[in-house]
């Protein structure tokens, strides 16, 4: 690659995503643009990325999408043996190329959230149901403040609460 700015356009499809083995995002419609700055033998990476992937409701199951609208920087070098640090990775002068779709990929997994569902009233109404009728009722006293049957193991940490 020469001295100099390249720049790089990718589209991230449902191809992309199944041939990446993923399980989490079963579509995607996802705008890459790459920029790639060299200059002293240090490759220095710049990712925008923009668009909407298809995720699993945690609460529901049915797909729901997810807006990815991130960016990435990194740089790459080249080295007698390879390294990955935090945002730099070192790859051997006999390798001659990197290829990014790695890096894309979990760029566009570290923007799904631990906790993912659909907004309030959008969760499929039957799975909503049957998640309320297997759900635990919370079984609560309400004069007693304390679970009106509770495991008797429990009763030392009890005791300990109570005497602070």
């Amino acid at each position: 690659m020469p001295v100099g700015t390249q720049e790089f356009r990718y589209h991230l499809g449902e191809d992309f995503f199944r041939n990446m083995e993923s399980a989490d995002v079963s579509a995607g419609d996802v705008d890459v643009a790459l920029s790639v700055k060299h200059i002293g033998g240090v490759y220095e990476l710049s990712f925008a990325l923009k668009g909407v992937i298809g995720i699993p409701c945690d609460r529901c199951l049915d797909e729901m999408e997810h807006e990815v609208d991130t960016t990435y920087v990194m740089s790459v070098k080249y080295g007698e043996e390879y390294y990955e640090g935090d945002d730099q990775i070192v790859i051997p002068e006999s390798e001659g190329a990197f290829n990014v779709a790695r890096v894309i990929y979990d760029t566009v997994m570290l923007t799904i959230p631990i906790m993912h569902v659909h907004e309030s009233g959008k969760c499929n109404e039957e799975m909503r149901r049957l998640l309320e009728q297997h759900t635990a009722a919370g079984d609560v006293d309400d004069e007693e403040d304390e679970p009106s049957s509770c495991d008797p193991r429990w009763d030392a940490l009890r005791r300990l609460k109570d005497n602070n």
